[in-house]
């Protein structure tokens, strides 16, 4: 894997690179920073109203010394969400039951409530395309058309690992890439999708990013238990970026690991590294320290392999809505005390999982993740997200 091996690089050498590389990506018209409907946020971290640091530790108590940061650049800038249409309870019925009408309304909502909204996070569905690859390309350019309309860039998440209990959104399972257990695999089996959407868009100045898969190795046993399944499912994410490199794709490349998979796995066939740093507020065992801590870790270790480093997914649930903002707050406040960008987890209200109050169906443990309500209106003080 020689090819993916990357050498330590200074910080102006690493601030250099990612600004020269990027600078074009927000040239284009309403779209992000240079020319959006609305400015995008300094690279400076604004200071937290009082009320607000009242509420907000600081990294420790035991330790006022400032936390690492992320040189100044775009994704620093980047202040946006995950999106998934209020319609469908996976992602094949959300492909599907495709519904722009529905999908403009929602994202004119995020803008109207968000107007330094700049990226979003948009989930695919293979499943969906396989049953019919002609109307998934159109849909597909048609989420571009309609993001772009609201000043958003997007980053497409191409395959899901991450499996529910309660609805479960689909996507790929062990059966997909380990060897010679199942009969569903095939040479090749996922090209064709590839190409329609990464081929065809390799260069298209409307892709922030390409997520190859959201959260893989999500097991629940230890790794060093399952060391085949860990090779093959590397061996699949490998393939992938080979793949995308081949067909020609400009915008980087990442894959946005939940936060008890290191960076160090992933980053060898990574251009951006992708964290889901949750503060799981609802779990008594979990500490804030710990918390920043991990966060700390992750900016060093970004700093030293000289790539960018986003959240790409954030901001924990709660049915109590109270709580939920005191989580995002300090979510938040963290994220941009490192100069970490990031895509809070969920702009609206959906029938897929965590996202939804209980009268609209089955809640698991995160509880409710939307900013937006099923009618439409913001849920109460999820304006915090304009706080920062």
């Amino acid at each position: 894997m020689s090819q993916f091996q990357n050498r330590s690089l200074s910080r102006r050498q690493f601030t250099q690179r990612v600004s020269v590389g990027l600078a074009s990506m927000w040239s284009l018209k309403g779209i992000g920073h240079a020319g959006a409907a609305e400015s995008a946020p300094t690279d400076a971290a604004p200071s937290a109203p009082s009320s607000q640091q009242n509420n907000v530790p600081s990294a420790a108590s035991s330790n006022t010394a400032q936390p690492p940061q992320m040189p100044d650049s775009p994704w620093t800038e980047i202040r946006g969400f995950n999106y998934q249409p209020s319609y469908g309870s996976n992602g094949f019925e959300l492909w599907r039951r495709f519904d722009p009408k529905t999908i403009e309304t929602e994202l004119a909502r995020g803008k109207k409530y968000f107007p330094k909204m700049n990226a979003l996070r948009w989930w695919q569905s293979w499943d969906a395309f396989v049953r019919d690859p002609k109307r998934y390309a159109e849909c597909f350019d048609i989420t571009l058309e309609l993001a772009q309309k609201v000043g958003c860039r997007v980053m497409p998440v191409l395959f899901n690992r991450w499996h529910d209990t309660v609805l479960d959104y689909g996507g790929i399972y062990i059966d997909h890439f380990l060897p010679g257990v199942s009969w569903v695999q095939r040479p090749k089996m996922f090209d064709p999708f590839l190409e329609a959407l990464v081929g065809r868009h390799a260069d298209d100045p409307r892709i922030l990013a390409w997520d190859l898969c959201n959260e893989p190795y999500s097991y629940s046993c230890p790794v060093e238990k399952i060391p085949d399944i860990v090779a093959a499912e590397t061996a699949w994410l490998e393939g992938l970026y080979k793949r995308c490199k081949q067909l020609g794709a400009k915008a980087p490349i990442t894959v946005g690991i939940h936060p008890g998979v290191p960076l160090e796995r992933v980053e060898p066939f990574c251009d951006l590294l992708s964290i889901h740093p949750y503060w799981v507020h609802t779990n008594p065992r979990n500490s804030k320290e710990a918390y920043e801590k991990s966060l700390d870790r992750d900016v060093r270790f970004a700093l030293k392999v000289g790539k960018p480093l986003l959240a790409t997914e954030c901001c924990w649930g709660d049915l109590d809505d109270r709580r939920r903002v005191e989580a995002v707050r300090y979510t938040l406040t963290e994220l941009r005390k490192r100069k970490i960008g990031y895509l809070v987890y969920l702009l609206h209200h959906s029938l897929i999982a965590d996202a939804h109050r209980p009268e609209f169906g089955p809640v698991g443990g995160p509880g409710n993740l939307a900013f937006i309500e099923a009618d439409g209106s913001l849920r109460p003080g999820h304006e915090v997200f304009n706080e920062f």
